[in-house]
């Protein structure tokens, strides 16, 4: 009876979780544009981010994030090519503050690359991370020679907004982004 409750709650949560889950399918070798929906640990949608993927001859995929029209409701996406404790950034850079409720959830900022074995973050940024307002941000991956057929990763970002103290406060780490990349 108890296995049959747990197996009852686990196929329930799967469901939930699917369904605010997004999954990007990429046909190389064409340029592809498509909007993923961010939502937050709680399933609450945040904002629709814009994404563009191209995949060169030399095995370099570049995703551009963002367009030319800001995001909405004043809020900005972050992504990191390293891994970073809240507590750092925030000593690190006076503009930049997180929720309570972030703090609790997040200790520390992921690369927007989840690790994967077949592809890698190409060029990291320059601070570290990047920040997405309103113009398209480029992010390199660089795809494994050996890895053939279709090709699954996660993507991580995050969601801050400004308030009358701080122009970038952290309101969430939004969940992963499925792409599968299928050569």
């Amino acid at each position: 009876m108890k296995k049959g409750i747990i197996l009852i709650g686990l196929m329930l949560w799967s469901c939930v979780f699917g369904a605010a889950q997004n999954k990007i399918e990429l046909r190389s070798p064409r340029q592809q544009h498509t909007e993923v929906h961010l939502y937050d640990e709680e399933e609450i949608f945040l904002l629709t981010l814009p994404l563009t993927f191209s995949l060169t001859d030399k095995n370099i995929l570049i995703m551009m994030v963002g367009n030319d029209i800001k995001l909405m409701g004043g809020q900005t996406v972050w992504m990191f090519s390293q891994e970073m404790k809240s507590v750092d950034l925030e000593k690190s850079d006076r503009n930049v503050s997180v929720t309570k409720s972030f703090k609790n959830r997040n200790t520390k900022f992921y690369t927007v690359l989840m690790p994967h074995e077949k592809i890698t973050i190409h060029r990291e940024f320059d601070d570290g991370y990047e920040i997405v307002k309103k113009n398209a941000k480029p992010v390199f991956f660089k795809i494994s020679e050996s890895s053939s057929g279709s090709l699954r990763f996660y993507l991580q970002f995050y969601v801050a907004k400004s308030d009358s103290k701080y122009p970038y406060v952290f309101i969430s780490g939004c969940n992963p982004i499925e792409v599968e990349l299928i050569k």
